[in-house]
């Protein structure tokens, strides 16, 4: 490839779109740009630390105290002190951050509906694959210490499920 633009242009074209729809759908539950994938991280596991999000998100420790500050101002999470370690906290969704799971879900699969909606059913699974194995090549060591859905180690053969 001549031109490394030709990919990180439209992946970050994608990223932004993806993040400003998110925003805007969300607004009205008090949800902005760039918390809902804490939610997300929660929806997979639930109680977390709060450094580990701020790892699996590639985000600085203070853009993950502040995201998670306005998710529990507006009621979808709370923070419990870690009993093995007590200078760290823990992440927990409510039962609010639970119900809402549905409409995040909801906006997120809108987002990729419209994203795909001229590619032909195999494209689609082709999309999938190749973005699959291109993010998973970001877990290895070099780009961090976590993958997106947690793991230390990522599982290349692995499906998504």
């Amino acid at each position: 490839m001549e031109d490394p633009r030709e990919i990180c242009g439209p992946i970050a074209h994608i990223y932004r779109s993806h993040m400003a729809y998110m925003a805007k759908e969300l607004e009205a539950y008090g949800i902005g740009s760039g918390q809902f994938d804490f939610l997300m991280v929660l929806y997979r596991k639930d109680g977390i630390s709060q450094e580990t999000l701020a790892k699996i998100l590639k985000v600085s420790k203070a853009t993950s105290t502040r995201a998670i500050q306005s998710l529990e101002k507006e009621g979808y999470v709370y923070r419990q002190k870690d009993e093995n370690d007590l200078r760290a906290y823990r992440v927990y969704l409510t039962e609010k951050g639970k119900e809402i799971r549905g409409v995040v879900l909801e906006k997120l699969i809108s987002f990729v509906d419209t994203l795909l909606s001229d590619f032909t059913s195999e494209e689609k699974e082709i999309f999938r694959l190749l973005v699959r194995k291109a993010s998973l090549k970001l877990c290895e060591p070099g780009f961090g210490p976590e993958c997106q859905d947690g793991r230390t180690k990522c599982n290349k053969n692995e499906k998504e499920a």
